[in-house]
């Protein structure tokens, strides 16, 4: 079994490097004072100017074109998973968030390709497959170069799409898979702070879905298919309360952590019609729960709380610039914005 973090394996050795690097490049995250700044900024090109004035000038952005701001934030996403890649101690920290960018890729190569539309700008350089193997794994069914359990996800993926003919389930099936690869792949390894992450992400992953599942009238069936059963939530309550109104699923959620994620959410969604805020609520919850990083001298928390923080940034930033860019007042921009 790898070890974790406990009294004795907490040595220099393992942790000091990394955490010194990290607490470096915490420094050069957005702070409140300054997204307030960009929130409020009267156009795209202060917005940039003040990203740069304050310290964020390694994002790289073009102050000749402040529109194409989408590839500094992308080409900062990268960096920072490199470097996450050389001073993790353990492979596996690594591997757990960047494998949500092989299955994004995944995902765009799988549409691209049966939905007869070109989405390949979108793919990732950050994951840990390499890109040209999964265009040959979904292009020309040749498997031989990813991982067994790649190659059954997109056969799943696909099965079911063929069936259902529903661009959505290439999402949720993809999902499903990529999670319970990781569980596969903590599941001998002692490290209590990262299941619990993982295990979290898996009940508001379910949380939403069900609640999309619902808004879309699908039955219990679909719901059974996408529900990812690696969680701490019962999936038998979640399916238990499919057929009742959303408004009545709040008491359903009142006793678990989920409780204000849920009742705000879809009191949101019953005034406005959207999903954003559950989206914004369930994003501040996952950054609340790493904050602990903050205060943990050695351990994988602090490379697991940067690396949230570092991707809410990058989203929040890319929020506020595309509000820019189609001038979004910043009422509207602070909406979504994620604490």
């Amino acid at each position: 079994m790898i070890r974790y973090f406990t009294d004795s394996s907490n040595t220099e050795t393992e942790y000091t490097y990394a955490v010194g690097r990290i607490r470096e490049l915490e420094r050069k995250l957005l702070n409140k004072v300054l997204l307030d700044k960009l929130i409020e900024s009267y156009d795209l090109p202060s917005s940039i100017n003040l990203l740069i004035e304050g310290g964020l000038d390694s994002y790289g952005f073009d102050i000749y074109n402040h529109a194409d701001f989408e590839d500094s934030l992308n080409k900062e996403l990268i960096r920072t998973y490199k470097v996450i890649k050389v001073i993790s101690p353990y492979p596996f920290i690594y591997y757990v968030f960047a494998l949500n960018y092989d299955f994004h890729n995944l995902k765009v190569l799988i549409k691209s390709k049966y939905l007869k539309k070109k989405y390949t700008e979108c793919l990732s350089e950050i994951g840990t497959i390499n890109i040209k193997n999964l265009i040959m794994a979904i292009e020309e069914e040749k498997y031989a170069e990813i991982p067994v359990s790649f190659e059954s996800a997109v056969r799943k993926t696909i099965s079911e799409y063929k069936k259902l003919q529903d661009p959505g389930i290439i999402d949720l099936i993809l999902d499903k898979e990529r999670y319970n690869i990781i569980s596969n792949i903590l599941k001998d390894i002692e490290a209590p702070f990262l299941k619990d992450f993982i295990e979290m992400n898996i009940d508001l992953n379910n949380i939403i879905t069900a609640i999309r599942t619902k808004i879309r009238g699908e039955d219990k069936s679909f719901l059974k298919k996408v529900l990812i059963d690696k969680g701490n939530l019962d999936l038998k309550n979640i399916i238990d309360i499919f057929d009742s109104p959303l408004s009545s699923w709040n008491a359903k959620f009142a006793k678990t952590d989920y409780e204000k994620v849920v009742e705000i959410g879809l009191k949101s969604y019953e005034t406005k019609g959207s999903l954003t805020e559950i989206e914004r609520l369930v994003d501040n919850y996952i950054l609340n729960f790493v904050k602990i990083g903050r205060f943990i001298t050695f351990g994988m928390e602090p490379l697991v709380g940067f690396i949230v923080a570092k991707e809410n940034d990058i989203k929040n930033i890319r929020i506020i610039l595309s509000g820019k860019l189609n001038k979004l007042s910043p009422a509207k921009i602070r909406e979504r914005i994620r604490d």
